[in-house]
């Protein structure tokens, strides 16, 4: 009894495992494990201090010297040459700046990689959608073209209608078909990203209009530097860490300690130091070379700020242009009371299958309307959410979420 009991409950553990499917919230992670994302990872770790820090002593030289070429006239020095130390400093500076642009360069790779999964899951939904819809209208023009052949006889046959009903299912066999091919390509593209693994997002809650209104009027008040800024930002500090090396990289002197063995004098051993004065350096292409990429940086800078703010400008105000247009035609829609329609021609006495079909073909075609200018703004607010640099800010938030759920 105790083995059936262990074996029923490893069974159902077994199958909840297989039967586990991948969530929006889970594709949109996958981010994270893009190659172009983790290719950095080995960079930025191996930029550690014993890999790039320059050792405080530059040189080592031992020298035997002998002014009159006879041995009692033999002399030992030792010279040690000091590291600069403000190219010690300078070069670790240099280091620590060069980790925060490869950094900032892999935030650039993750943001890339979080809209391609956006725009992916986005197009799966709303290519789902209007399948839905697509072969509605292709069962209702079947049902109208179906209606007409089997009553040539009646008053309600026209050879006209007939026509255009079955010209009307070729067409939208056409469309079926292209939205078909459509989707099977994005299914393959989010299969191959996830690999194995299943998904299902029938039961996900999109989120809704009047949300997106609420959540970019927030949005839009907060506005900070974008993640391409922060890169150019970051280079321009690499730049001017570079220059500031250059100027660092000469040598400052020796100091050298000396032994004469067979010398008539008080001591037998001496000293001696030099220090070098940096009056003219040979690196001065070097610094020329790193001022002016610092200088093109500082005006790349500047435009990158104001196609930033220009970019939120314009994103936020056609997201609002949509808004309004789908608003718009919803009510247009609402107005029309064609829902109330059909519901008073199916009453009615002189019922007529065929204008109760036109009707319903109608509403379809107009649900599908809705759904072109829904989709129309949840794309758009994609847009406007990475300009402002929104989902890709930890914790990461699903933004096509209806729950607005985070992602973990």
């Amino acid at each position: 009894m105790i083995r059936a009991v262990l074996l029923f409950f490893i069974t159902g553990a077994c199958f909840n495992i297989a039967s586990a499917q991948v969530t929006v919230s889970d594709f949109l992670l996958t981010a994270f494990e893009d190659s172009d994302v983790t290719g950095y990872d080995n960079q930025i770790s191996f930029i550690k201090g014993r890999n790039y820090r320059i050792p405080w002593i530059d040189e080592v030289e031992l020298r035997i010297g002998n002014d009159e070429l006879i041995y009692e006239d033999v002399q030992y020095a030792f010279r040690l040459r000091p590291s600069n130390p403000w190219l010690v400093r300078r070069n670790n500076a240099l280091f620590n700046a060069t980790r925060k642009e490869l950094t900032a360069r892999q935030s650039i790779e993750f943001k890339d990689a979080l809209v391609s999964r956006y725009e992916q899951t986005l197009r799966f939904l709303y290519l789902k959608e209007s399948l839905f819809y697509s072969n509605q209208q292709l069962e209702l023009n079947r049902k109208l073209a179906d209606i007409f052949q089997q009553n040539p006889e009646s008053g309600l046959f026209d050879p006209k209608d007939f026509v255009d009903a079955k010209l009307d299912v070729v067409n939208e066999i056409e469309q079926m078909d292209d939205l078909r091919l459509s989707f099977t390509k994005n299914q393959l593209e989010i299969s191959s990203i996830l690999g194995n693994s299943e998904y299902n997002w029938d039961g996900f809650s999109l989120i809704e209009i009047a949300q997106i209104d609420s959540i970019s009027n927030h949005i839009a008040q907060v506005s900070l530097p974008s993640t391409e800024y922060k890169y150019i930002l970051a280079q321009q500090e690499v730049a001017r860490q570079e220059t500031r090396k250059e100027k660092a990289d000469f040598d400052i002197g020796f100091i050298q300690g000396e032994y004469f063995p067979f010398t008539n004098r008080d001591s037998e051993f001496g000293f001696s130091a030099g220090i070098t004065i940096p009056i003219f350096k040979k690196n001065k292409p070097q610094i020329a070379e790193r001022t002016l990429d610092e200088l093109e940086l500082k005006s790349d800078l500047a435009q990158q700020q104001s196609r930033d703010s220009v970019a939120k400008l314009i994103d936020f105000e056609y997201l609002k242009s949509t808004i309004s247009h789908f608003q718009r035609l919803q009510d247009e829609v609402e107005t029309l009371g064609l829902q109330e329609l059909r519901q008073t021609l199916m009453q009615s006495e002189d019922y007529d299958p065929i204008t109760l079909i036109k009707l319903e073909i109608a509403i379809s075609k107009l649900n599908e309307r809705l759904i072109d200018a829904k989709y129309r703004v949840i794309d758009q607010f994609i847009d406007f959410l990475f300009t402002f640099d929104a989902p890709n800010k930890q914790p990461l938030v699903n933004y096509l979420s209806k729950s607005l759920e985070q992602i973990q």
